[in-house]
Order: structure tokens, then C-alpha cells, then sequence
């Protein structure tokens, strides 16, 4: 019935193309086939068919009647008139590009308006007589049956899987409810590496004291330096602001990830259900017209959109329970969200079903577009109103902490006042770009914006999952006093570099996704030759580069901090000492060749080439080498001292003249304390003896002058016998080696004679032995009669009886 008039309207424009073209050859005419004259004969004949072709001939020729004043007046415009824009030129293209929108926009209009023009008409001749009614009838009646059954067994399902449901709601919170809490990663050194790199506190100072006979080194606490060159003051440092948070977040995330998984899977049991029954009915249900078929199937492909999307929503916000929420947001929020999400997505893929509905029942594609443009202004309307409805808790969120200034919180505060006005424009902008502007815009915005979200969902739940991980490995729980593993300090050491590189690359993965998503592809970007190739070829070799060098920092830095380990547990103190004091200077060197090496790796990946670097470095460095020979003399004469472990911190030393206790050695200088609390900072090139009276012994000298009328005997046994009371002494008998050694006469000079001998004791003991040797000397001779000579006498000798010489 309908095929009939446009058959004869296309043989009758076929005749009236070609008629035209007999009077310049006859033989034209033969191509017109009897068939297509009869037909041109009977819409002629056909009142209704005749008026349709004299109406669709009426607008062809006011249609070329507008393009030939259009060309007239074009030819009519003098070329100084003309403006002239350069081809292909930002400005032309940008006014080609509005024109094609405008020009767009204003046939969508007239479209619009002709539809609702012609919208009544057709409801009049379609559901008012016989067929439309029963047509009509027929639609509803299939998508009652469909909808029903599916709807009524989805429910059944439904109801014997709450059960489960709620066992997995019970399980999830008692998970959250028994999970400990997680104190953030801090990079905490191992205390030996810690000691070895923390420098001398400036408001501290190494003394030497004794007591009980025993030297010690102790640190008291001294005034500041009064004079300092802008001083800064001291702020606590707040170890956990700003990793606790996201650490925690991400731990609670992973945790729930496995219950609100099993909950959406839960909750689409039922929606495949209803939708296996209704496509099965569908196939089985016998229909007079197909058109009501696909009725159905545009209304169940709505419902069936619509509980995906928000099982989507329900996944991330969980409004019912927070303890199967993995987006940190409150109770009041997630509920808000999830009942504006759904009446936007039901708005959407309803509206559309019932305009593609409109369409599969005959009212043309004039009668669909005003159903979805309708639809597609009352979603955008409805993001308008919530724009101004949560503009005051986002635009807080925009502005930050009042405390802050600068130009960049300046900027947030004027964004957080505008926004609403910016989204409410961009919003009405997009609608009239993609729902007027496009004759199925926004069907494609909805395909566009759906593809989008289930990329960035995609993307969050990846890296929920991979930052969950890593934030669990590197975290530990708040009520655990076990040490932390080697894994555990070095993720927590390097945990927010991870963070960092894991959420980078989570982003330009899904950035790109979404670009290829978007028509733009970005894959195409990185095919072999590219430059997008070579950046990441690059990067991934400096990636790779980077990985090598802290693998080979982790693995020498454990290796040196195991060897000073296990020389404490050995009991070789001296060479944990040494080591230790090394170490400094070790991690430094060792740095300085990763970072050269990694340096150069660099480089020569971004397309620098090294070699002009490298030599212009030689020069340079033979060059600085020559102006500091004094630094390189220090930096190598304290490292063969250090490995020779002339001295340490602690230590009481003679070094360039200047003797003191060792409070800190560099890599260049070492700092001496001296007894009047003087500190002395003495290179090591002015360094050429060291004198150490920290080495393990440190002999007590015993050197005493007696008169020459002394009892030699007498003296060396009450000698003996003062060794022999200290090594009973219960303070300096455990510091003693063995007993006094007296080796007689050491000298005869004019006003006395000398005995000389030793007491062996460990060196932290000698001051002490030494004075506590004088004062029993001093009192034993003294109780003995033996007389200490005065060296500022001279005896007077005379001949003795025997013939020798005796003093007066």
C-alpha cells in the first residue's frame, strides 16, 4: 500500500530527468520500461498520489530555486567585499565549525518543530481506528507477559538468595569490625645505618669523665651556637599526615573488594534470570506483527541496562551497608548519589525505549526525535539542579583549608564561587552540541558516557586492588610488636615512590583508554616508529635502569648493615666500630656512581648523547681536581685512616698537635673535643700522626725518684706490694692485666735515683691507675721512711770508710 505511490514518484522523476535529454537524443526514451510508464500513469490518475507528487515536485523546485539566489547573490558580492581568511586557518576552521553546528542545530529544530506539528495527526490516525487500537493492545499486552514473568521469577530469586545476602552482609562487617588497624609506612632505618648517617645534634657534646678510676665518654647537653645566618625554627614533624589516610583507605578498599564483588554478583543472579526467561518468551510467545516484539525488546533492554548500571553504582557506594563500600564517602552522601544516579539512568534508557518504541510503531523518526530530545533535556535539567543543589559541600571541597595561601588557592576560591555557573553552562552547552546539534547525539552521548564510566570504574577497581596490595604489604597493624621484615621496611621505605609510580601508570593506562574509546586512537600512538613509541621505550629502560639501581642500594646497603651484625654478635666490636664509621662515606660513594650511571642511562634515552658530557666532565674534573688537592688529599687520607680504624667516636686522640675525644668524623674532617670543652675541626690532610689511647691496653707508668740513702729493695717490694693491693681492689682489680712490673734503677743522676716500672690495665682505666699508683706511693713511702728525692738538691759526697763515697 505504501510502496505504491513512491513507486510511481521515482518513475516519474526517472521521466522527468530524462525527457529533458530526448530532445538532444531520442534513443533515451528507450530506457523508460512499460512497467514504469503504467505506474507514472496510475499515480497520475490517483488523486492522492497525484497530490503527492505535485507536492514533493513543489518542494524540489523551491529547493533549487534557493540555491540559485544563493548562487545569483554570491555572484553578485564584489570581491572587495570579501574578507580575506587564510585556508585551512584557525579561524575559518573554528567559524566552519560553528556554521556546521548552527547549521545543524537549525535543522534539528525544524525537524522538532514539524514533528510536534505532525504528532497529533499521527496519534489520530494511528491508535483511533481498528488496526492502531489493536496494534497498540497487542504491544502492551506482550510487554505485561514478558516484564511479568521475568519480573515475577527475578523476585523469586531474589528472595532465596537474601539469605545468602545476608550472611555476606554479616561477614563484611565483622571483617570490618575485626580488622586491625593499619599505622601508615614510615621510612624507619635500621638503628645501626641510622646511627652511622644522623650527624652530632648541635646541641650536644661528647665529655671525657671519669669515675671510679674509669674513663668514659658522655654526652651532655650544651647551649647552641648564639650567632646563626637566618635560623630556622624547628617544626614537629607529623609522620603519618598525609600517608595514613590514603593507606588506610586503600586497605579498607581491598578488604571490602572481595564482599561487594560477591554482593553485585548476587545481585545480578536475578536480573540474568529475567533476562533469559524474557528473551525466551519472547521466542516462544507467537506474535501477529513482529513490530510488538521489538517493542518488548526495547523496554526490556532498558530494564536491563538499568539494573547493570546501577549494580555499577551499588558496587562502588553501597548505600545500604557502608562495610561493602569502596569509595570513601558517608552514609548521607552515598544515598544521595545513588537515588540521583538512578533517576537519572531510568530517565535515560526509558526515554529512549519509548521513543525508539514510537518509532517501531509507525510514527516516523520525527516522533522519536522529539521524544529524546525531550528526554535528553530533562537529564541535562536534572544535572543542572543538582549542580546548585550540592554546589555549597563541593565548592568547599574545591577551595581547601582557608589557611592556605598563594596563587594557586586564590584560583581555588574563585572556582569554588563560579562552578556552578561554569557546569550549568558546559551541561546546556553539551546538550545543545550533542542532543540538538546531532540527529542522534544523544543516543551517542549516552553510548559515550557509558563506555566512559565503565572505563574509569574499571580503572578505580584496578587500582583499589593493586594500591590495596601494596598498602597492606607495606602497612602494619597498630597492635603488632613484632619487628618488621626486610620486605616490610624497604615497601615502607619506598611505599609512597610506589604509590606514586603504581597510580601514575593506573591513570595514563586508562587515560589512554579512554582517548581510544573517545575515536581518537590513541593506540595508534605507540606503533613502531612513533614517537609515543619511542617515549615509552624510553621510559621503560629508565624504569628498568632505576629498578637495577635501588635492587643494587637495597643489596650492598643489606649486606654491609648484616656484616656489622654479625661482628656484634661475634664480639668483634672493633671491626662493627670501623664499619660502622665507614659507612657514611661507603653509601655515599656507592650513590654517587648509581646516580651517575642512572644519570647518564637517561640521557642518552631522551637522545642527549653522553659522549660530549663525558669529556667535558674530564676536562672539568682534571681541572677541579688540580684548584682542590687539598679536599681530595682529605677525602683520601680519612679513608685510609678510617679502614686502617686509627680512630673512631669516642676516642681519645692526638691528632696535628691538638688532643681531645673524638665527637664526629666526616668525609673530610674530624671534629676533637678537648678537655677545656673546646671543639677543634681538623682536616684530615693536616693529619700525619694519630696518637690513640683507645686501642684495648693502656699501661699505668710508675717512674719515682728516691734519695740516695734509700734502701733500693725496700723500694721495689713496697712497689710490688702496691701492684699487689690494686689488683685486690674491687674498683681497679677488674681493670688490671697483671701485676706491677718493677724493672729497678732507671737512672742515677746527681739528686736522686730512678725506678721505673708498669702497671698493665685496659685503656679506659689508665688515668685513673696512674693517679691511684701516685697517691699509694706517696702514702706508703711515707709510712715507710723512704725518702722521695727533691730534685732540687744536690748531696754532698765524701769518702767513705771503705773507700767509697757516702753523702754528708
Amino acid at each position: 500500500m505504501f510502496l505504491k505511490p513512491i513507486s510511481a514518484l521515482l518513475a516519474l522523476f526517472w521521466i522527468l530527468l530524462v525527457v529533458p535529454l530526448v530532445q538532444a537524443q531520442s534513443s533515451v526514451i528507450e530506457e523508460v520500461t512499460p512497467e514504469q510508464a503504467r505506474e507514472v500513469l496510475d499515480a497520475l490518475q490517483d488523486d492522492e498520489s497525484r497530490e503527492e507528487v505535485l507536492r514533493a515536485l513543489e518542494e524540489r523546485a523551491a529547493e533549487e530555486s534557493a540555491e540559485e539566489s544563493e548562487v545569483a547573490v554570491e555572484e553578485e558580492t564584489p570581491l572587495s567585499a570579501i574578507v580575506p581568511l587564510e585556508a585551512d586557518g584557525l579561524i575559518a576552521r573554528t567559524l566552519d565549525q560553528v556554521g556546521d553546528w548552527a547549521a545543524g542545530l537549525r535543522v534539528q529544530l525544524m525537524r522538532v518543530t514539524q514533528a510536534l506539528g505532525e504528532l497529533p495527526n499521527w496519534f489520530q490516525t494511528t491508535f483511533f481506528n481498528e488496526q492502531g487500537r489493536l496494534l497498540l493492545l497487542q504491544a502492551l499486552a506482550d510487554m505485561a507477559l514478558v516484564l511479568g514473568v521475568g519480573l515475577c521469577l527475578e523476585w523469586l530469586l531474589r528472595r532465596l538468595l537474601r539469605r545468602s545476602m545476608q550472611s555476606l552482609l554479616h561477614n563484611a562487617r565483622q571483617a570490618d569490625v575485626q580488622a586491625p588497624p593499619v599505622v601508615a609506612p614510615t621510612q624507619v632505618a635500621d638503628p645501626v645505618v641510622k646511627a652511622a648517617l644522623d650527624p652530632m645534634d648541635e646541641s650536644t657534646a661528647l665529655v671525657q669523665t671519669q669515675r671510679d678510676g674509669l674513663e668514659q665518654v658522655e654526652a651532655v647537653p650544651i647551649e647552641p651556637p648564639s650567632v646563626l645566618i637566618n635560623p630556622q625554627e624547628a617544626v614537629p614533624e607529623d609522620t603519618h599526615s598525609g600517608v595514613a589516610a590514603p593507606v588506610e583507605s586503600e586497605v579498607k578498599a581491598l578488604r571490602r573488594l572481595p564482599f561487594a564483588l560477591t554482593a553485585m554478583v548476587l545481585d545480578l543472579l536475578p536480573l540474568g534470570l529475567f533476562f533469559g526467561i524474557a528473551a525466551l518468551v519472547l521466542q516462544l510467545l507467537p506474535g501477529l506483527d513482529i513490530r510488538t516484539h521489538l517493542v518488548t525488546r526495547e523496554f526490556v533492554y532498558a530494564y536491563v541496562i538499568t539494573r547493570v548500571v546501577m549494580a555499577v553504582v551499588r558496587l562502588l557506594l553501597a548505600p545500604g551497608d557502608a562495610s561493602l563500600r569502596i569509595v570513601q564517602l558517608n552514609d548521607l552522601a552515598a544515598q544521595q548519589v545513588h537515588r540521583w544516579a538512578r533517576r537519572l539512568v531510568v530517565l535515560a534508557t526509558f526515554g529512549v525505549a519509548f521513543g525508539n518504541a514510537l518509532a517501531i510503531l509507525g510514527s516516523g523518526t520525527e516522533a522519536q526525535l522529539v521524544v529524546i530530545k525531550a528526554t535528553s533535556l530533562l537529564v541535562h535539567l536534572n544535572l543542572i539542579y543538582l549542580v546548585f543543589r550540592f554546589r555549597h559541600p563541593v565548592a568547599q571541597w574545591i577551595a581547601g583549608t582557608p589557611e592556605r595561601e598563594g596563587v594557586v588557592h586564590a584560583l581555588r576560591q574563585w572556582l569554588a564561587g563560579v562552578w556552578p555557573l561554569l557546569a550549568a553552562v558546559l551541561i546546556m552547552g553539551t546538550w545543545v552540541v550533542w542532543a540538538m546539534g546531532i540527529e542522534d547525539g544523544f543516543t551517542r552521548l549516552l553510548e559515550f558516557i557509558g563506555l566512559s564510566a565503565a572505563i574509569l570504574v574499571l580503572g578505580r577497581l584496578v587500582a583499589v586492588l593493586v594500591l590495596g596490595m601494596l598498602g597492606r604489604l607495606a602497612g602494619v597493624d597498630a597492635d603488632s610488636r613484632q619487628p618488621r621484615s626486610l620486605r616490610g621496611r624497604l615497601l615502607a621505605q619506598y611505599y609512597p615512590l610506589l604509590r606514586w609510580l603504581v597510580s601514575l601508570v593506573i591513570t595514563a593506562v586508562t587515560l589512554v583508554a579512554l582517548l581510544q574509546a573517545w575515536g581518537l586512537d590513541a593506540l595508534a600512538w605507540f606503533a613502531p616508529g612513533t614517537i609515543g613509541r619511542m617515549l615509552a621505550s624510553a621510559m621503560a629502560t629508565i624504569a628498568v635502569a632505576v629498578v637495577i639501581a635501588l635492587m643494587v642500594w637495597q643489596a650492598s646497603n643489606r649486606a654491609l648493615e648484616r656484616r656489622i651484625a654479625r661482628w656484634r654478635s661475634e664480639g668483634d666490636l672493633l671491626r662493627a666500630a670501623r664499619l660502622n664509621t665507614l659507612l657514611p662515606m661507603l653509601r655515599s660513594a656507592l650513590f654517587l656512581v648509581i646516580a651517575l650511571i642512572v644519570g647518564l642511562t637517561t640521557l642518552n634515552q631522551i637522545g642527549i648523547s653522553t659522549a660530549p658530557l663525558i669529556a667535558g666532565a674530564s676536562i672539568i674534573g682534571v681541572a677541579v681536581g688540580f684548584g682542590s688537592q687539598k679536599l681530595v688529599q682529605d677525602f683520601i687520607t680519612g679513608i685510609f685512616l678510617l679502614m686502617e680504624n686509627a680512630m673512631q667516636v669516642g676516642d681519645s686522640v692526638t691528632v696535628a698537635g691538638v688532643s681531645g675525644t673524638v665527637e664526629n668524623l666526616s668525609i673530610r674532617t674530624v671534629r676533637l673535643r678537648s678537655s677545656d670543652g673546646v671543639l677543634h675541626i681538623i682536616p684530615f690532610s693536616s693529619v700525619s700522626t694519630v696518637s690513640n689511647a683507645h686501642r684495648g691496653i693502656g699501661n699505668a707508668a710508675v717512674r719515682v725518684g728516691v734519695s740516695y740513702d734509700t734502701d733500693i729493695d725496700l723500694a721495689i717490694s713496697e712497689l710490688k706490694a702496691i701492684g699487689a693491693e690494686l689488683r685486690q681492689d674491687p674498683v681497679f682489680g677488674p681493670n688490671t692485666l697483671a701485676d706491677m712490673e718493677v724493672w729497678g734503677v732507671d737512672a742515677v743522676d746527681g739528686s736522686m735515683v730512678t725506678l721505673a716500672g708498669q702497671m698493665r690495665c685496659v685503656d679506659k682505666a689508665r688515668s685513673g691507675m696512674q693517679r691511684e699508683i701516685n697517691r699509694r706511693i706517696l702514702e706508703r713511702f711515707r709510712r715507710a721512711g723512704i725518702t722521695i728525692a727533691d730534685p732540687r738538691e744536690r748531696p754532698l759526697m765524701t769518702a767513705g770508710r771503705n773507700g767509697g763515697a757516702e753523702p754528708v
